[in-house]
């Protein structure tokens, strides 16, 4: 089947290396918390993608081992939160398309595809004899009820798909958006388009039936999960028996884990313990540049930080490049832009009002815009109010001692400033309860610019949590949302960027490289620049 309308499958080519191989030394969110402590489901145009699971024989005993993997535990409902990655990451998720390491879009569930000639509706031919691990067959209906159910459920999802319709006939499915969707094969990458039984929801409404290579078998909240192979996985057996998903509560116990030979791998390391892991005999690491970017989140409704003048001089005072340097052992690239510079989205020479590091000139600022030291106290005031700030953040590695840093830069301004470490910093984002926000976002979590600006920047946006609202920028959005030129959309990015960053209503920090250190056994794991994919049907020990 032919496209009827030219579009690049892969509307962004990341020029990102993955640096690992499997048994040989390289250099190469979380989901929300299920409503139970213990969930139990005890069984009884782009290119194709198509695993060669390595299993055992089917005539002889079963010889496949057990993989314990250190990660984020969580809901693998794809519905279950903004960015419910957990499903995916352990193999018990599957889309109909993914990303390959260069973020352009792959066929998965799916043998062909095609888009009508006014972009709004996409014919979807799904691939045949693919079952759920609840042994029901994953057909057109079976497609549709999922996504329904996921865009009643997650208002992301509802928003970037944006479907008026869909109509199915065996393992046909018509997808017919409200408006020209030139980018619905990448939205249909993101973990929420996971593709879920829901013939199959567990007792509290959660869905926990996939068609990954991996059974959820039992769910024990901020502790682990356990994940029996599913034989009957359209890739082929999965090349372990079993795999232990163990919760990464704290990174040095993890790491001392992976040393002792209690975890086979590990994600979400802290950067100091990668030093343990790289170059020593019998481990390797797995690494890839990401665009997860670092950032403030200014709230825009409050007294100082709705203050253009004293929002740029917070600015100046951040020293990116020490940052990426010390914070996060060198794995951090300095930003001042939203995405990565690899990427045709990235135009850092335009942003000239993005300034520098510069403290003095930052103090300079503060003091011409009325913000004085009057009592002699050391903290600065205006109008006769201290100016006292609240960050907030959350535990994700390298986020704590940015806050932090941030922190001392304010005080060496005269501000004073205090740091909230949450769990989650969405409610309190939504709620408005914070002054700044210290935060890690993943920029092109679709292979294209438009999901993170219109979520972030939009007025309306599901993740704009400093209420930024500009109405050239939502005109332009607006733009972007039906654009189907490939370098057409990337101006209309790099033009957002540039309105949104010069109102110094957000501050780049750096973008991370991503790893994940393991056993030099282990096959079939690598560091995805997407960061979607970590378990897969190849992933074992070496026997």
């Amino acid at each position: 089947m032919h496209m009827k309308k030219t579009i690049a499958a892969g509307l962004v080519i990341l020029a990102i290396i993955s640096l690992t191989a499997c048994g040989s030394k390289t250099a190469t969110g979380t989901g929300n918390a299920a409503n139970t402590a213990v969930v139990s489901n005890a069984a009884g145009s782009g290119a194709d993608i198509r695993p060669d699971a390595a299993a055992s024989s089917d005539t002889g005993a079963d010889t496949r081992g057990n993989f314990v993997f250190g990660d984020y535990v969580g809901n693998v409902d794809p519905a279950s939160g903004a960015y419910a990655w957990v499903g995916m990451r352990t193999g018990v998720m599957e889309s109909l398309f993914r990303f390959d390491e260069n973020l352009n879009v792959e066929k998965n569930l799916v043998e062909e595809y095609s888009v009508s000639d006014d972009g709004r509706t996409w014919t979807i031919e799904l691939r045949d004899g693919v079952l759920f691990q609840s042994g029901n067959p994953m057909d057109a209906e079976a497609v549709k009820a999922s996504l329904l159910r996921t865009c009643s459920l997650q208002s992301r999802a509802a928003q970037e798909l944006n479907i008026a319709s869909i109509d199915t006939e065996g393992n046909t499915l018509k997808i017919t958006t409200n408006m020209p969707n030139p980018v619905l094969p990448n939205c249909l990458c993101d973990p929420y388009s996971g593709i879920v039984d829901v013939k199959s929801l567990d007792d509290a409404g959660n869905a926990t039936i996939g068609t990954g290579p991996f059974k959820l078998v039992e769910y024990v909240e901020n502790q682990r999960m356990e994940l029996d192979a599913f034989d009957d996985y359209w890739g082929g057996k999965p090349a372990s028996k079993h795999v232990t998903i163990r919760a990464i509560n704290d990174l040095d116990a993890s790491a001392m884990a992976l040393q002792k030979g209690e975890l086979d791998a590990c994600y979400g390391l802290s950067y100091d313990a990668r030093d343990l892991f790289d170059g020593t005999k019998g481990f390797k690491i797995s690494q890839a540049a990401t665009s997860r970017v670092y950032k403030i989140y200014f709230n825009l409704e409050h007294e100082f930080t709705g203050d253009a003048a004293f929002r740029k001089a917070v600015c100046m005072a951040v020293d990116r490049e020490n940052y990426a340097k010390v914070l996060v052992n060198g794995a951090g690239t300095p930003t001042k832009t939203t995405f990565p510079a690899v990427t045709a989205f990235s135009d850092e020479a335009s942003l000239t009002n993005v300034p520098d590091f510069d403290m003095d000139g930052a103090k300079k600022m503060l003091e011409e815009n009325g913000y004085t030291d009057s009592d002699g106290d050391g903290i600065l005031d205006k109008d006769g109010k201290k100016v006292s700030l609240q960050i907030i953040t959350y535990g994700r590695t390298g986020l704590p001692q940015s806050s932090q840093a941030l922190q001392s830069a304010l005080s060496q301004l005269g501000i004073e400033a205090s740091v909230e470490q949450l769990d989650s910093t969405e409610d309190r984002g939504h709620a408005g309860t914070f002054d700044l926000s210290v935060y890690a976002e993943v920029t092109l979590p679709t292979g294209d610019p438009y999901s993170y600006l219109m979520n972030s920047y939009g007025t309306d946006g599901t993740n704009n949590f400093g209420n930024y609202s500009n109405v050239e920028v939502d005109e332009l959005l607006g733009e972007l949302a039906v654009e189907f030129d490939t370098g057409r959309r990337a101006e209309l990015a790099k033009q957002i960027d540039k309105i949104v960053l010069s109102d110094h209503s957000y501050c780049n920090l750096f973008h991370l490289n991503m790893y994940m250190a393991m056993k030099d056994t282990v096959e079939g794991l690598e560091q995805s620049p997407v960061d979607y994919y970590h378990i897969t049907a190849q992933t074992c020990v070496k026997q």
